[in-house]
């Protein structure tokens, strides 16, 4: 399986040593704006270097790619890629406006290939271990969650509510502080202020969830990732479960339960945060092989975006807004 890596920085380089890992998987070309970024990621791997992503598309002509750049570049760079017969694993947000990403799942149901969204804290093995319960019905009928984030992990919060409880069929919100006070250099790629995406001062929602259960989503960027990146706390009818600091160097987090787990699997060891992304980048190559992998979809990243959508339309009219 051949793969070309678009953006070769932080992101980048994460990817390609998660796909390096994998039997079968060769890394073929790397490609950044900047020569010397694609040429050092390039050179371990024995991958060829590029300035231009079009022509490592047509040169080295991987079947996968990882879409790795800012978010306003995502849609052309994911969009040229699949028609360029690649399957395409695109960071997130999966795109800088909502019609973006809409016309990216076009063009990939038009040419067959596989568009997923790097939703890689599904693989913290904590919220593995959690979703597990859910499913096996040991803890119980959830009647209250509650999710608090940095503003820099809120993104992947939206997604993670939805992974566990279900969909989100309604929410209100209120923010307090713009952008400017979450300093990104992504805003500057053109990313709709439709779009939450990362909370600066502080913000607060409720969501409604299909199931009829209630959520509470609580985000600031002012938390420190390596004090509190994610805490989750969830109500059920047979006590209370809640995930504390999960955090850079411990993305697990500290379990606190007054429910009896004596028959559940035992909580995951302490796992640093880089420990997520070879397995999220394994289920994306499994997912290819037909191997039946659960991976993020471009749906899921889509409707993560729709959420962000209506929580900012929540905030500026003081309602409720219902997600159709």
């Amino acid at each position: 399986m051949r793969v070309g890596i678009i953006g070769c920085g932080q992101q980048g380089r994460v990817h390609a040593s998660a796909y390096a890992r994998i039997e079968g998987v060769q890394i073929v070309g790397c490609c950044d704006v900047l020569p010397e970024r694609a040429q050092e990621l390039a050179q371990p791997f024995g991958a060829k270097a590029f300035t231009d992503y079009r022509e490592m598309l047509a040169q080295a002509r991987p079947e996968v790619v990882s879409v790795c750049t800012l978010e306003g570049h995502h849609a052309q760079h994911t969009i040229d890629s699949l028609q360029a017969g690649a399957h395409v694993l695109c960071e997130k947000m999966l795109a800088a406006h909502l019609d973006e990403a809409r016309r990216m799942i076009e063009t990939a149901e038009a040419t067959g290939k596989l568009l997923a969204t790097q939703f890689n804290y599904r693989h913290i093995p904590s919220i593995r271990w959690l979703k597990e319960l859910l499913v096996q019905g040991m803890l119980g009928t959830p009647l209250l969650v509650t999710l608090t984030t940095s503003g820099y992990c809120h993104h992947h919060g939206v997604d993670l509510l939805r992974f566990l409880f279900g969909e989100i069929v309604a929410v209100q919100a209120h923010l307090q502080g713009g952008r400017d006070e979450a300093p990104y250099h992504g805003w500057e790629t053109g990313i709709s202020e439709e779009l939450l995406y990362i909370p600066a001062r502080a913000m607060g929602a409720i969501v409604q969830f299909a199931s009829g259960l209630t959520g509470v989503l609580a985000s600031s960027a002012r938390y420190r990732l390596p004090d509190l990146m994610l805490e989750l706390q969830l109500l059920t009818d047979k006590g209370r479960l809640t995930l504390r600091r999960m955090r850079s160097d411990n993305i697990c987090g500290e379990l606190d339960t007054t429910i009896d787990l004596a028959n559940a699997q035992p909580f995951p060891a302490p796992v640093p945060f880089a420990a997520t992304f070879p397995p999220s980048i394994r289920a994306f190559v499994d997912a290819i092989r037909g191997e039946g992998s659960d991976i993020a979809t471009a749906y899921d990243g889509l409707r993560a975006m729709e959420i962000e959508h209506a929580l900012m339309r929540a905030h500026q009219t003081g309602r409720q807004v219902d997600l159709g």
